[in-house]
């Protein structure tokens, strides 16, 4: 039960960092708006597109974007 505990926990967090990218459309904005290391953030990012097996994000230039549903 612990384990799950845990778990969970660390799914929100990774919940917490999508949705920091995503409303701020940037990896650099949201680690500074979650106090932590660009790398962190993009860690987080790729860690939960592994676990789900799809790009959450599309790389840009100036940021990311989320894609559009068909």
């Amino acid at each position: 039960m612990i384990g799950d505990i845990r778990k969970n926990d660390m799914d929100l967090n990774l919940l917490k960092v999508f949705v920091s990218v995503a409303n701020k459309k940037s990896i650099s904005l949201a680690a500074s708006e979650l106090k932590c290391a660009q790398s962190n953030v993009t860690s987080r990012i790729k860690q939960l597109e592994k676990n789900l097996g799809a790009e959450l994000f599309f790389r840009v230039p100036k940021g990311v974007i989320l894609p559009t549903s068909a």
